[in-house]
């Protein structure tokens, strides 16, 4: 394999033809539209919470996605094989427990602090597979901008976060995790719009009872109805495509990496569509995090560094 190719070649799923198809550039770019995407419709989701609740507001949403995306991407007419089938059912499941975890936790906590507890998860990740110091000076960075985004101290002396709220964070982090991995498999073996809208629609037959708990009050509420179709289309069709196409550009560390702009870029959210203001540390918490992803963006894509060494078929 050439120089040119070798890019492509560190992406699991890249294209055998050796066409770069974006590269991890390409994939930078989907999921920084992604993670916006996501935490708007977050941001959206929680005021709906005290009408359709938490779990409510996931069956709805996850519903709404999977039938949006079924419409568009009609996946029933390429029927995947067994194995393939299997693993979307692990990727609809995982996306089913990422979100119910997430939603409990965020009903509890402010949306970027509910963001960054469910970081650790491709934290974690991207940690375990580092093999170079630059990388682990990276993730020391961004792991520096978790904690003082959480600010464990404050929960020690009896003040800060809801315990509950942590702990369905945790839970997400890990749902989290599990997703990058199976996501990145499915990657390799369907396009992104068709493995989507298939998991999307296993995790919605999951949450059914939930989603169905919902519809008197979408009727009674029809404007309510209508935002939390919004949030399906922000938070679940448009960035699970995106992350889909993504994982096929970058390296499972690559993406835990660039996934620490999640964090940062839920505070901000939350500060302009929930008015959930961060006090200084957690301002510096984010720089850390922000810092952490462009270096590493910087140190593997730099114009300045010489020819990237030929990397192993694949």
């Amino acid at each position: 394999m050439t120089a040119s190719t070798s890019q492509a070649a560190l992406a699991p799923g890249a294209p055998a033809d050796g066409q770069s198809d974006g590269g991890p550039v390409g994939g930078a770019l989907l999921m920084l539209c992604g993670i916006a995407s996501f935490q708007m419709g977050a941001s959206i989701a929680k005021d709906l919470f005290p009408l359709f609740g938490p779990l409510g507001m996931v069956g709805l949403r996850l519903w709404i996605a999977a039938i949006v995306l079924c419409a568009l991407a009609r996946p029933w007419r390429m029927v995947p094989d067994r194995a393939t089938l299997w693993l979307i059912v692990q990727y609809g499941t995982v996306v089913c427990l990422m979100n119910m975890t997430f939603y409990l936790s965020l009903a509890r906590l402010p949306l970027g602090i509910a963001v960054a507890i469910e970081f650790l998860g491709p934290l974690a990740l991207a940690l375990l597979g580092s093999r170079r110091p630059v990388d682990l000076l990276l993730v020391a960075l961004a792991a520096a901008g978790l904690d003082l985004l959480l600010q464990p101290g404050a929960v020690l002396r009896g003040r800060g976060l809801d315990p509950l709220g942590v702990g369905f964070g945790l839970l997400a982090a890990a749902s989290w995790a599990a997703y990058i991995v199976i996501g990145a498999r499915v990657s390799r073996r369907i396009d992104a719009t068709r493995a989507t809208a298939i998991g999307l629609g296993v995790g919605a037959l999951l949450l059914t009872p939930l989603a169905a708990a919902t519809l008197p009050r979408i009727v009674s509420h029809p404007h309510a109805g209508l935002l939390a179709g919004l949030v399906a289309i922000l938070s679940s069709a448009v960035p699970y495509t995106l992350e889909m196409l993504a994982m096929k550009r970058l390296h499972p560390r690559q993406y835990g990496i660039l996934s620490s702009l999640d964090p940062a870029m839920a505070v901000v959210i939350g500060l302009v569509l929930l008015g959930e203001h961060p006090d200084p540390s957690q301002w510096t918490g984010i720089l850390c995090i922000v810092l952490s992803s462009i270096i590493g963006i910087v140190i593997r894509q730099s114009g300045g560094q010489a020819a990237p060494p030929p990397a192993p078929d694949l």
